[in-house]
């Protein structure tokens, strides 16, 4: 990232967030966000619960500040004209008991106002954005997007985690009955390696994406021959059966 004629990368723009799940995997399963998850989780626990620090983001976001700063405009107006038409019936009790309650509760809303504009725009440039062009209905929202696909990321996560452990539990319970019946019955296993070997030539044909054909020895002398060049040899018992057998019956086709 730092490489470019662009500069140094010092950061990130928070809507970079949001393209967190957009970046996939090859099978389209997962997303980065699922693998930083898993990297927060394994390396920086410390920093894995860091979502509840982030207080009232959810009702922040559902707050319009423009329109709470404008309301609070709207209330000093209407104070002012109480004011003015005031001085004109200063014998008004009522506008002067209104004048007198109300007018320190509007200072303490204006001053609110203030503070909430200023922590606002103070946040925002935390976070390397502009207070002017980034009003609190972008600036919030993107946490709370945020924070619901990490969690549901983290949940994701885990359940995958249980499915491969049950995977792998069922596939060892597999193996050693495989094993028993392997040492009850030789002509089992026997069987048993020919089908590995044939679905191994199987995936190897599909992973190369290329048809198999027959050469001047057969298609399954020419397969063999492939497979002795890569170093396989995992079931040389097998390996002389097709032998004998691709031999005796002739090439396939």
């Amino acid at each position: 990232m730092n490489s470019s004629k662009r500069g140094a990368v010092y950061g990130f723009k928070l809507q970079s967030l949001d393209l967190l799940l957009e970046t996939k995997s090859t099978d389209r399963k997962q997303t980065l966000l699922h693998y930083i998850s898993n990297v927060v989780k394994e390396k920086y626990q410390h920093v894995s619960l860091f979502y509840n620090e982030l207080h009232y983001v959810e009702k922040a976001a559902a707050v319009s500040l423009e329109n709470v700063l404008l309301d609070v405009k709207e209330l000093q107006r209407g104070l002012d004209l109480t004011k003015r038409e005031y001085t004109m019936h200063d014998h008004n009790t009522m506008l002067k008991e209104f004048i007198q309650n109300n007018e320190g509760k509007l200072k303490k809303l204006q001053d609110d106002a203030k503070i909430a504009q200023d922590a606002f725009d103070d946040a925002v440039k935390y976070f390397g954005e502009n207070p002017k062009t980034t009003p609190p209905s972008v600036f919030f929202p993107v946490f709370v997007r945020f924070v619901k696909a990490y969690k549901q990321a983290e949940e994701e996560n885990e359940l995958r985690k249980k499915q491969e452990q049950a995977l792998m539990e069922k596939l060892m319970e597999q193996e050693a009955l495989m094993e028993q019946q392997d040492q009850k019955s030789p002509s089992h296993k026997t069987k048993r390696q020919q089908q590995e070997l044939i679905a191994e030539l199987r995936r190897r044909q599909v992973k190369d994406n290329r048809h198999v054909y027959e050469g001047k020895d057969g298609a399954i002398e020419d397969i063999i021959t492939a497979l002795k060049k890569n170093n396989i040899t995992k079931f040389p018992n097998v390996h002389s059966r097709i032998l004998e057998t691709s031999r005796t019956d002739g090439p396939m086709r």
